[in-house]
């Protein structure tokens, strides 16, 4: 190999690892994702729960999911044949999830900033129970794609339940060195 053809091999060589010396993100690199779920009441913002998962930035989807199956009771009447008498209430249970679940993926556009897309659901019980005795259960679903700066929150849904209360989801990323560690926002 001549000299000249040498020295385009390592220049080219140097070009394409410099980004991972340097530092950059790439598709390796880790991403931390938190989600606030929260509410807003007479003006008044409240993170009622936070949930974390780390993806990396290959574009492949990752899921989170938390909660427990809650009983629903189901309650029928049997009627004899004749129609006129009822037997005892038979009750069933059929279980819903009730719960945080979020399936994501993250790839980084080439200006630093971190696309997201995939889905989050947020349920949870009111502890108002509806009028036929069941509990209402009160959920936010959201398909997202969004493009996030590292360290930046972004609102991805709210939901105004009256004129002095609302929930909300949002979400923030922030990459994550080799180590696992934050890298700061700039």
């Amino acid at each position: 190999m001549c000299l000249k053809q040498a020295w385009l091999v390592l220049l080219v060589a140097a070009v394409l690892t410099l980004p991972a010396v340097a530092g950059e993100p790439g598709p390796d690199t880790n991403v931390l994702i938190i989600f606030n779920v929260g509410s807003v009441e007479d003006g008044k913002e409240v993170v009622l729960k936070t949930y974390e998962m780390v993806v990396n930035a290959n574009g492949q989807p990752v899921e989170m999911s938390t909660g427990a199956r809650v009983p629903i009771p189901t309650t029928s009447f049997k009627v004899s044949n004749d129609g006129t008498t009822v037997a005892a209430p038979v009750t069933s249970y059929t279980y819903q999830q009730i719960g945080f679940s979020a399936t994501i993926n993250a790839k980084f556009n080439e200006n630093g900033s971190i696309r997201l897309r995939g889905r989050v659901d947020d349920s949870s019980l009111t502890g108002t129970p509806a009028a036929n005795g069941r509990p209402f259960i009160q959920s936010m679903q959201q398909n997202i794609s969004v493009t996030l700066i590292n360290g930046k929150p972004l609102r991805i849904n709210r939901v105004d339940e009256n004129d002095t209360r609302s929930f909300f989801i949002q979400i923030r990323a922030e990459i994550l060195d080799e180590a696992g560690e934050r890298v700061a926002a700039n």
